[in-house]
């Protein structure tokens, strides 16, 4: 798991947690009869549940759909353009919708990772350019 989902994962889980805390905080006891204040807790019980369910869901939700991205500087390689991956500094040979890229870009693409194929560069099939994020800076060069 890439240190970024973990983060993300790490804030929806501390998120739930202050929720729930929040949904369970008691009241003192009190020895009167009901009257007319008994109705005012459960519906903010029932407040904090209605927001609290929908917001993990959509936190759930974002964690798991939002790592179909890679974002990187594009290159041209021998067999067409390709892109070094910020996160994992893994090189993918970009395949699909490419024409929009212009290779010394760093980029955000959305799409998703092929599976390998032996004695082939990892590749990633590009639905749409999501961000250009205009010319890579330069990199220091390896001695």
């Amino acid at each position: 798991m890439t240190a970024k989902r973990c983060n993300i994962l790490t804030r929806i889980f501390t998120g739930a947690a202050v929720c729930a805390s929040l949904v369970t905080v008691t009241l003192p006891a009190r020895a009167q009869g009901c009257g007319r204040g008994c109705g005012g807790e459960i519906v903010g019980i029932g407040i904090g549940i209605a927001v609290g369910g929908p917001a993990l869901g959509v936190g759930i939700f974002y964690a798991i759909h939002h790592g179909h991205s890679i974002n990187g500087c594009a290159l041209s390689g021998p067999d067409g353009l390709e892109l070094q991956n910020r996160g994992d500094q893994q090189t993918y040979a970009l395949i699909g919708q490419v024409a929009d890229i212009k290779p010394g870009d760093r980029v955000r693409v959305s799409g998703k990772k092929e599976k390998k194929k032996a004695g082939a560069p990892q590749q990633f099939l590009v639905d749409k350019l999501s961000k250009d994020f205009g010319a890579c800076k330069a990199q220091p060069e390896m001695r």
